[in-house]
């Protein structure tokens, strides 16, 4: 089992329309000056036989930042008075959760290893904002809860697992994920149909310590983008995301 934190540089956008209300596309740092996100991970792994393990994953992130309008914004059917908008999406707004299946796929060098794995993602984001209210909205929400139209987004990866000596250890991995355009099974003003992806990579080199204690730092970059449509809604976000991790390790 491990647990894990990250201090990561953000970038992408976001558009959120209700019914007939135009809706701003905000840059999550030049508009929404929401440049980093910290992120929180618990891992868990066990063997299952002698080429196979079960891991199961649970992050949260923390996406905040700050900026001045000098116009009127429409999110989610809510028109926001110019003056101050924050992001505030906490940790508990924006949680992944994560299950695969890993196979020893061949031997890499002396003593390493390649693996792949087949799982799913399930991610559950509630975006918020906080701003005034202008007094002729139409609406008075500022958040957009996506999780409502979420379905599990297959995911397919690669793993490398290199030692460099007794107590060092080069890892790399990759996963990609995808889930073109489908019924959500959820209406909202009529059928809600969704497409989304998620990809990761990382680079890590960890240290044993002792047979039980293992320490890693790591680079990583993700991806994650989800885009509902319906006759009443059209929500989009992409998102994307690069930095530094550490991680503490216990094997029991």
């Amino acid at each position: 089992m491990s647990l894990a934190a990250e201090q990561g540089w953000a970038g992408g956008w976001i558009r959120v329309r209700e019914n007939d209300v135009p809706a701003t596309r905000l840059r999550l740092n030049d508009d929404l000056g929401a440049n980093h996100m910290q992120s929180l991970r618990l891992l868990a792994w066990t063997p299952l036989g002698d080429v196979g393990e079960l891991h199961l994953g649970l992050t949260t992130h923390r996406l905040d930042g700050s900026a001045q309008f000098a116009a009127p914004v429409y999110f989610n059917g809510t028109k926001v008075a110019p003056g101050r908008l924050d992001t505030a999406t906490h940790f508990q707004d924006f949680i992944e959760l994560d299950a695969s299946y890993w196979r020893r796929l061949a031997d890499v060098g002396r003593g390493g290893s390649l693996w792949g794995s087949l799982g799913a993602r399930y991610v559950m984001l509630n975006f918020k904002l906080d701003g005034a209210i202008a007094a002729d909205s139409p609406g008075h929400e500022l958040k957009e809860d996506f999780y409502v139209q979420e379905l599990p987004v297959p995911m397919l990866g690669l793993h490398l697992r290199y030692p460099l000596s007794d107590v060092l250890q080069l890892t790399a991995d990759a996963s990609w994920g995808r889930l073109p355009w489908v019924n959500s099974l959820r209406t909202e003003g009529g059928e809600v149909r969704l497409a989304q992806t998620d990809s990761e990579e990382q680079v890590a080199l960890a240290y044993r310590a002792d047979p039980h204690w293992r320490f890693t730092a790591y680079v990583f970059h993700t991806e994650f983008a989800q885009d509902e449509r319906s006759r009443e809604d059209g929500n989009a976000v992409y998102l994307h995301d690069s930095g530094a991790g550490i991680s503490a390790e216990y094997a029991f």
